[in-house]
């Protein structure tokens, strides 16, 4: 009975102890949501995607080039996204010492520059889009997934970003 006791409070104590360190903020329970939203086991907010976009694309990109990109330039951001996770992946091979996108960031990522500049995937076939994102199986879902129901690209459809180029700008109903 004693061992019984002991074994039902080290397990509550452990228990709260992890919900107050993710529910109480501290820099542990901030690190903790960090990774959960890079795995993919939390949701970004649409501000937290804001951040993450601006944070990890401008770390090659200046913000102005990101703004200005249209669909007369290059094919639509979830390509884009898909292709840098791959240059990434292929500048770590040769000793760069990047942070690699996750699946999570790469479709958060995608929602807020198609909401904030614009979404031309509709102006290419699906078929296109698929071959270009080479099997990148995060990125596929989210190119299937009705403009409607994204969840990031939704909360975005009406927010401008200052200096970005609308012209051709696909909207969600």
């Amino acid at each position: 009975m004693k061992t019984y006791k002991l074994v039902v409070g080290l397990f509550i104590f452990v228990t709260v102890a992890a919900i107050g360190a993710v529910a109480i903020p501290n820099p542990l329970g901030a690190q903790i949501l960090s990774e959960a939203k890079y795995r993919g086991y939390l949701s970004y907010t649409p501000d937290e995607a804001i951040t993450l976009a601006y944070s990890r694309c401008t770390t090659c990109h200046n913000a102005e080039k990101i703004l200005k990109y249209c669909s007369r330039c290059g094919p639509p951001f979830i390509v884009v996204s898909h292709s840098m996770k791959k240059y990434t992946e292929l500048m770590n091979l040769k000793g760069g010492n990047f942070k690699q996108f996750s699946d999570a960031e790469s479709v958060a990522i995608t929602q807020v520059w198609n909401g904030l500049v614009g979404n031309w995937e509709p102006d290419w076939g699906s078929k296109d889009i698929h071959k270009l994102l080479q099997g990148d199986q995060a990125l596929i879902r989210l190119a299937e997934t009705p403009l409607t129901a994204r969840p990031i690209e939704l909360a975005l459809k009406n927010k401008h970003a200052p200096g970005s180029h609308k012209e051709d700008r696909k909207t969600i109903p």
